[in-house]
Parts: structure tokens; sequence; C-alpha cells
């Protein structure tokens, strides 16, 4: 996969006939592509890595805009953009009439000697729709040719399918049969499969919504319904964006206009989509049945560990980084290196599939794939970094953070016996532990051995007597009564913050390649690097650094094997090599590894922008 870094005051672009990122006043956003000449057969088009970079690069040059590394295939390279903030797009700039749609229709629109098919048949008749100021208006008539002018003319085929799928949608045309969602995912389609008719979508819509003459009642109303999906999904050319931005403001604070609500909508999606990169799974029926009643929103269920609940406004455009923030500012966390060591997980098959969403995935992309698997999924909120330090005076916080760590201290994970032996120390810690868990379930009476054992790790509960355990909680139970349940969570997080392995993710390690990692084995994966732990004593048998680790990537069950595989690579540039380890969590290793390689870069980033009175208190 191949990426950029984008930094401030630098654009993509081309600059005496070479094409790469250069400072932004080099150069210019240029005409949008209405002079390439693309193959309507995307088979004939070269696959492959080396292939596909050599058609964007060769067409980023030609065109020399910043479009250009977005609209080819945007499976080459994911650009982070940050939605509007280029001073081209201030909005009093916006206000000049050259941004108006008229304009873009004089510079890239057909010109009228070139119009073809029908139009010249009857000049006399027809004559004022081929002038910009008509080609920008509503017609009734279905376009034979695209708006913007291709070199290519097996584009006008696509543009003509195109336009007809809006007027169908609108209602201007027989739906032939179809129903809502295949026109809009046609709609859709058309355009992903041909990138360069982006620009040619928002014309064709925006043409259809100025000065809308219809017969029909709800055309215009679906138009827009339409336009706020498209705003969804696609992000227009950096050539149109300042006149499509324009006709969105216009529309959207206007005095008395009708659509002054859905015209803002589309403008927030539109800013998202340049953001995130656009939605990529059409709508199933359901989110489309509320689009078309006016709906932009449904709650959906986030579930924190010990089964707490929250719902989550989302927004048609909601992606999971403003959904850990919405739940981090539940829980008092605002600081956003704080916020960037929790994921959402999706949960399908019963818990059996587990998948950590990136953080710039819509949610209901996400939503819309897990309905087709498992209409029974569920989304998790989770801690996967634990760097910054536990905060104790919000109780949702609290809760949360106990109630992750409780089944992993109750597995005995977080317990290191040397040798397998227990130290009077840790016998008297191991009680105190207990009491506290009974006091946090609000009961003051002194626990049975029955809770005793869930209290306790199977392998430290053996090591004495049961009443003897009784005994020793029970002295320990008198200190912890005075405590209400959040005091005794936030007395527990407090003393088990100290343990080796606290704020780890565990992973049971089937096989490993190497004989240096001895296998099975659990895997501790936390700031430190992956700690590979003897399976029973949990006593440490190997530690990678963090960095060391170069990359981790998920392999599929070779023939024979239930579980699939995981390739890490570690060293440094000079030396590597790869161990390969077998378990069934493999997708969440490989995320959580990532989590916290991000975080230690982040960390060292900081150290070195902060002036030096600061670095001291990282």
């Amino acid at each position: 996969m191949l990426t950029c870094c984008w930094r401030k005051g630098w654009k993509f672009g081309a600059l005496f006939g070479r094409s790469g990122t250069f400072p932004a006043e080099c150069v210019h956003p240029v005409a949008p592509p209405d002079f390439l000449s693309l193959p309507l057969d995307r088979k004939a088009e070269p696959r492959g890595g080396a292939g596909q970079f050599a058609v964007s690069s060769a067409i980023a040059v030609a065109v020399a805009s910043t479009m250009a590394a977005h609209e080819i295939d945007q499976t080459i390279e994911r650009v982070s953009l940050d939605g509007f903030a280029d001073g081209d797009l201030d909005e009093r700039a916006l206000q000049d009439s050259k941004y108006d749609m008229l304009e873009f229709a004089k510079k890239y629109f057909r010109q009228g000697n070139n119009m073809k098919g029908d139009s010249l048949r009857s000049k006399s008749k027809n004559r004022d729709s081929r002038e910009p100021t008509e080609m920008i208006k509503f017609s009734k008539t279905p376009l034979t040719e695209s708006l913007i002018e291709f070199t290519d003319p097996v584009m006008n085929r696509v543009a003509a399918d195109l336009f007809l799928s809006v007027m169908r949608f609108m209602g201007d045309s027989p739906s032939k049969g179809s129903t809502e969602q295949e026109l809009v995912s046609t709609f859709l389609k058309l355009i992903g499969e041909f990138t360069l008719m982006r620009d040619e979508a928002y014309c064709q819509l925006l043409k259809q919504l100025t000065t809308n003459t219809s017969s029909k009642p709800d055309s215009c109303q679906r138009g827009w319904r339409l336009l706020y999906i498209l705003t969804s999904f696609h992000r227009c050319s950096e050539v149109l964006k300042p006149f499509l931005l324009k006709s969105l403001l216009q529309a959207s604070r206007s005095a008395g206009a009708q659509y002054q609500g859905i015209a803002k909508a589309c403008e927030q999606n539109l800013k998202k989509t340049f953001q995130y990169g656009g939605r990529i799974v059409s709508p199933n029926s359901m989110e489309l049945k509320a689009v078309m009643a006016g709906r932009s929103s449904k709650r959906q269920l986030f579930l924190f560990p010990g089964g707490i609940e929250r719902h989550v406004k989302i927004k048609t455009c909601s992606v999971a980084l403003e959904v850990i923030e919405e739940l981090c500012y539940e829980m008092g966390l605002h600081k956003l290196e704080a916020m960037e060591e929790y994921a959402i997980f999706l949960v399908t098959n019963r818990g059996q599939n587990v998948r950590p969403l990136n953080k710039h995935e819509y949610i209901l992309d996400v939503a819309t794939e897990a309905e087709l698997v498992d209409t029974n999924y569920s989304f998790w909120f989770r801690r996967v970094v634990w760097t910054q330090p536990l905060k104790f005076d919000n109780e949702l916080c609290v809760a949360m953070h106990y109630n992750q760590i409780l089944p992993d201290y109750r597995k005995g994970l977080l317990n290191v016996l040397p040798h397998g032996k227990v130290s009077d120390q840790q016998f008297h810690q191991i009680s105190k532990l207990a009491a506290l868990q009974h006091r946090a379930k609000d009961i003051v009476f002194i626990p049975s051995i029955h809770e005793l054992s869930e209290y306790i790790a199977p392998p430290l509960f053996k090591k004495q007597p049961p009443q003897q355990w009784v005994t020793m909680v029970t002295q320990h139970m008198q200190q912890v009564q005075t405590l209400n349940p959040h005091q005794a969570r936030a007395q527990f997080m407090g003393l088990i913050s100290a343990f080796p392995m606290f704020g780890s993710s565990f992973f049971y390690i089937h096989s490993s390649s190497s004989t240096t990692y001895y296998a099975p084995c659990i895997v501790a994966v936390n700031q430190h690097g992956l700690h590979f732990l003897h399976k029973n004593t949990h006593e440490l048998m190997a530690v990678v650094p963090l960095v060391e680790v170069q990359s981790s990537r998920t392999q599929r069950p070779t023939a024979g094997t239930s579980y699939p595989y995981v390739d890490v690579t570690l060293g440094d540039l000079n030396t590597q090599r790869v161990i390969q380890l077998q378990l069934e969590q493999g997708l969440e290793l490989c995320r959580v590894i990532a989590m916290q390689v991000e975080n230690m870069m982040s960390v060292r980033e900081r150290r070195l922008t902060l002036p030096p009175s600061e670095i001291t208190m990282l």
C-alpha cells in the first residue's frame, strides 16, 4: 500500500514536467479531466502495483492537479486532507462571482459548436440549450453526451447512463421497474468504476436542481436527497470544489430557501468526504428509507466492558474516531493523546470474530457489511494502549477500566509466579484484591468459598486451602467496608496498575516458527514490546522491544490447520528476521501492535516538538 505524508503548505501537483509534492505557491489546480482519455473497459488498464502506479503517475503529470492523485484510483493512494482548510476556500473568497457555476460551465462545459447528436438537428428549436446559461439549468430530456468535455468519446455513454439514473431517481423518467436502492447503487457504481465521472455527476445533479420545472412535485426534493448521498461517497476535484461549495453555501444561507437544511448537510458531508475519503458501501434499504424520509442519523449501541451500554447518534458520515471522541468525553477524557489509546471493535459470530476498526472507517459502512454476515453483530469500545495515567474521578471511566482488566486478572495473566511459587506478600496482595472485588459488588458480608474461587485465578487459588483464603480475605474485608463500590474499583485499579504486565493485551499462541519464542505460550503486547510468557507460570521467556517490530501481517490458514498465522518482521533496516505465530486473533494482534507503534511514534514526535521545559512532564 502506498502512502503519502502531506504537510501544511505543500500540495501535490506538477512542476517543470515532474509530479510530486511542492510548496503550495508553486502549484495551482487546473481544469478537471476535460482532456483526458482513459479506456472505457477497466480490464484494459494495467493491473498490479507497478502497473497501476505507472498509470496514476503518468496522468498526474498530464493533469498537474491534486485531482489526479485522488481521482484515478483511490485504492492506489490514501490521501488525508484537512477538509476545507485551504485558504482558496475561505468563505469570503467564495462570494466572488468567479465561483458561480455559470463561470465553471463557460470554462469547462462543452461549447455550443461542439454539440453533437439530436441537439444539432433542430438548431432553431434548441439553440438556447447549447448556451452555458441553459446547460446549468434543469432539463426534461436525457443527455446524449457529458456536460464536461472529455476527449474520450465513450465517456459520453457513461455520462448519459449517469444522467438517466439521476432522472429516474428524481422521478423525471420511468424507473423501468428499478427500486430506489437499485437506482442509487447503479449511480454510485458508475461513479466508482469511472472516477472521472465524479465532477460530471456533481454538475448533472446541480443542473437538475437549478430552476427545477419538473411536473413531479417531489423531483427537487429527491434530487437533494441524491446529492446528500453523493457528497457522502465521492469527493469532487480541487477545481470544482469552490464552485460546488459556493452552490451549497448559497442554498443553505439564502433567506427563505426551501432546502437550507439539506444543503448544509451536503456541505458537511462533502467536508467529511475530503477528510476521510468517502463512504464505500452502498446504503442498504433501511438507510436509504431513512434518508428519503429526511432522517440523517440513527442511534447505535456501543458496549463497554462489563456490558455497560452507551447509545451514540450516528450520522451518514460518522467515523470511528468521532465515536471514540464522544465516548471518551463522557468518561472525562479530553486530551487527544488519551483518546488515541482507545478503539472500536466489530464483533460477530457470538464473539468468535473480533475486528478492530480503523479510526477513519465509516460506522454505517461497517454496519451495512456486518448485517450481511451476522444480524446480531455488535460494536465494542475498549482501551488498547495504557500509557496515559489512570483517572479515578469519573465513575464511568473507572468502571470501564475495571471491567476490562478484571477478566485478565481472574485468569491469572497479570500474576507472575517465579518457579511456580507464591510469596507471603503475594498471598496478602491477592487477598486484598479479592476483598476489593467483593466490595465493588456492594456486598458487606464475608465472601463464600465459591465467590473467592471467582475472585482468585484458579492456579493461585490452589496454592493454599480454601478456608485459609477465607481467613485472609476476611481480615481485608474489615479494612474496605467503608469504601463504596466506585472507591473499591478505583483502589483495585490503583493496586493492579503496579503489576508488570498491567495494560497488556494477551494472545494465546498455538505455535511459533522460532525456537527462541517457544510455543504454546502467551504473548503480552504493551508499550514496552512483545512479551513471550510461559503458558502456566507466566514467567517471562523473551521480550521484543517495540522499536524492533518492523511490521506485522496476517496470513490465511494453511491446508490442514484451523488458525491463521501472523508474520511479524523484527530487527532494523539492516538486519531483519520474520517469525510466524499461529493464533485465533491474528487481525486483532496486528492492530494492537500497530496502535502501540503509532503511540510510540506519537510520543517521540511530541518530545521533539515540545519546549525543553515541558519535555520532563511527559
